[in-house]
């Protein structure tokens, strides 16, 4: 309990609601003081999933930025936290990667499997844009780490608890404190060469227009529940399909449809994912 509120005292201003889970699914925002208090609620966007009651060191996972509402970008209220994670290499290399990019961490956690959690987090928020442009910069430095870790909504796992699939603790590593942006700035200015190109800002792909643009087989799926009497890998394909027509990116797609979806023995997420994924190439070859 003790690094739980280490971490949210570091991560968050104590007024700010988050979310957290014991799965790798998104839940609806809580206080932090519900997350302290020994037992916590869960609501799921997927109406199929009841709440759930469950004890706090049954929690595995916490979303790196505060929000308010489910756990998605859209929903983020406070972008200050960067989180980078290695997937290859033994705990001590990953670590010492770490620290020959010289990168200015403010913790560190044992992930309970194969890679550390190493995160930034800044003392004053920065607006959505700022935010993803610094991340990408910082991911274009440090080739190494999970290329997929640069929305603000992604989750970090809760030092001090079991993880429920390996059994292995999840540790916390390192404690620091948060960073200036000026310091975090100077060294990715480090890396000129490795900053983002500027790009002309597009419309929001999450906007209500977009939404209608969305078949009413689509909305009818995710308002009543998924209906999979046709396959779960042709459902979810054409799923993606719908929102790749209606211009969400793929990023976006399984934002939004991995809040419905449930892990099954025979129906991983990394299938699911995939599926997603086929969709996109699918729809980008057919234009």
């Amino acid at each position: 309990m003790e690094d739980l509120q280490a971490i949210l005292d570091l991560m968050f201003e104590p007024d700010q609601e988050v979310c957290v889970s014991n799965t790798q699914w998104a839940y609806h925002s809580i206080p932090q003081t519900s997350i302290l208090s020994g037992e916590v609620t869960l609501v799921s966007p997927n109406q199929k999933v009841g709440i759930q009651k469950v004890k706090t060191e049954e929690l595995t996972l916490l979303c790196i930025n505060a929000a308010k509402g489910f756990r998605k970008d859209g929903n983020i209220t406070s972008c200050r936290t960067f989180l980078f994670e290695l997937d290859v290499g033994s705990l001590k290399s990953q670590i010492d990667y770490v620290k020959t990019l010289n990168l200015p961490t403010s913790a560190s956690i044992y992930s309970g499997n194969k890679s550390i959690h190493f995160l930034v987090v800044l003392e004053e928020p920065l607006d959505l844009a700022t935010y993803r442009k610094i991340y990408q910069w910082a991911l274009n430095i440090g080739t190494l780490f999970d290329q997929n870790c640069k929305n603000p909504s992604r989750s970090v796992r809760i030092p001090g608890v079991i993880r429920s699939d390996t059994g292995k603790k999840q540790t916390l590593i390192e404690l620091k404190s948060r960073v200036k942006l000026e310091n975090f700035m100077t060294w990715l200015n480090k890396y000129p060469h490795l900053r983002p190109k500027e790009r002309e800002e597009r419309k929001s792909l999450t906007s209500e227009n977009s939404y209608d643009n969305l078949s009413e087989w689509f909305k009818k799926q995710l308002r009543d529940g998924i209906d999979f009497s046709g396959g779960r890998n042709k459902t979810w394909f054409n799923l993606a399909c719908d929102l790749a027509k209606s211009r969400y990116s793929e990023l976006e797609a399984l934002e939004i449809l991995e809040q419905y979806f449930v892990e099954e023995n025979s129906f991983k997420y990394r299938e699911f994912e995939t599926t997603i994924k086929s969709a996109f190439t699918y729809m980008a070859n057919k234009v």
